[in-house]
């Protein structure tokens, strides 16, 4: 009898214990941690993030705070990958034939305050914005890369070069908002950072030529000035990221892709481009040419 009152004790104690842990894991402030499902400190994160907004706001001017809001309101609207942004079939084909060719800027006519002329060569004009590529950086092989020259800089302007995944505000630079990066003329690394950024660099002048590399496999996002690399500046970036080039004044940037030589030469011994220089299929005949057609021979012999 005692040895079955002992054992029965026993159990009542080892269920208590267990129910205990059940309550604290679902009940407790630390329990809701654990079990969270978005990022490790992702509420303290918005938290801290909130709060340095309220701060940043009470520091800008009217026209600043005004273009932040909108921004903010625009992502609200239009999440980040909220269109299909993954390369479609028709878009893989065009890059089998054009090579790196298939890159391109577009700008948003919308918001014209650039210009994009021979496809990589974007004029700025006086207020600010950014323009993206048509297609994302691929993702199949270990490191991508491009470049872009400050081919006219005026010392005033600023200019941010970066990666963003779309729909990303083009009345904004890089950088500036989530999922996105960029090393600007300030010498600046922001990544979704409206309010300041962090010392990352040497200044860029006229002349200079910044790099981006990216590693799909781990996100992982670094830049070069003149040849030389920069520590990483981002990680865990396993989205489809546009290259995106932004300036808040007048200024001219030509990017390299891959079409022509790269001043990091790293990137040019293990050929990081974003694609071959010439592609691989032969393009579809033209429609419309008569002669020598077979089929129209045949059609008018029936």
């Amino acid at each position: 009898l005692l040895v079955g009152l002992v054992s029965t004790l026993g159990s009542i104690v080892v269920l208590t214990v267990f129910f205990a842990i059940l309550y604290f894991l679902f009940y407790t402030r630390q329990g809701r941690i654990l079990l969270h499902r978005g990022r490790p400190g992702e509420y303290d994160d918005e938290q801290a993030f909130l709060r340095e907004e309220e701060e940043g706001l009470q520091h800008m001017d009217d026209i600043a705070r005004t273009s932040y809001l909108q921004s903010r309101a625009f992502q609200e609207a239009n999440p980040p990958d909220s269109i299909p942004t993954d390369i479609s079939l028709s878009q893989f084909m065009a890059i089998q034939e054009k090579g790196v060719s298939a890159w391109e800027f577009e700008p948003d006519f919308e918001n014209a305050n650039c210009f994009v002329e021979a496809r990589t060569e974007i004029a700025f004009y006086d207020s600010e914005c950014c323009v993206q590529t048509n297609l994302p950086v691929p993702k199949q092989n270990d490191v991508y890369y491009w470049e872009a020259k400050l081919y006219d800089k005026p010392e005033q302007t600023l200019v941010s070069i970066g990666m963003c995944t779309k729909p990303y505000p083009t009345f904004r630079l890089p950088g500036y908002h989530k999922f996105s990066v960029a090393y600007n003329s300030l010498g600046e690394r922001r990544n979704n950072m409206p309010f300041h950024g962090i010392p990352y660099g040497p200044p860029l002048q006229q002349g200079d030529v910044v790099g981006v590399g990216f590693r799909p496999r781990t996100g992982t996002i670094f830049f070069t000035r003149n040849g030389k690399k920069l520590d990483d500046a981002a990680h865990g970036m396993k989205f489809n990221l546009f290259p995106t080039i932004g300036s808040n004044g007048p200024c001219t940037v030509h990017v390299n892709f891959g079409q022509a030589g790269f001043v990091f030469i790293e990137a040019n011994v293990k050929k990081w481009g974003l694609a071959p220089v010439t592609g691989s299929l032969a393009p579809p005949p033209p429609y419309g040419a008569e002669q020598g057609s077979i089929l129209l021979e045949i059609g008018r012999v029936g």
